[in-house]
């Protein structure tokens, strides 16, 4: 049995959008995991000259630093789009006010 009415609109199909990125996020995911466990002595932590604690298991270390970058890297884009369109805003709000400035009399 069909389920089709006539004169009902046919469905559309709709590709499965998000295979290809779950399946890239799975893999890139296990790597990290991968590089993280396999990196379990400790080391020293220093910036910038400083030394920031005397022993850290790496693991940790890589870590924190992938997830920073995993927080980062949409906060920088949500920054650069902001400027962006502020930036846009302002060059129309400055063109709109040129092409509507009054021209001066020559006398």
């Amino acid at each position: 049995m069909n389920d089709y009415e006539p004169g009902a609109p046919a469905l559309r199909e709709r590709p499965n959008l998000w295979i290809g990125p779950t399946i890239f996020l799975a893999v890139l995911v296990t790597l990290v995991l991968i590089l993280i466990f396999s990196n379990t002595e400790s080391t020293k932590v220093g910036f910038a000259g400083y030394t920031v604690t005397d022993s850290a298991p790496r693991w940790l270390i890589l870590a924190i630093t992938f997830a920073a970058g995993a927080l980062f890297t949409p906060i920088s884009g949500w920054a650069w789009r902001t400027f962006r369109r502020r930036r846009r805003r302002l060059k129309a709000e400055v063109n709109d006010q040129q092409q509507h400035r009054p021209e001066p009399d020559e006398n």
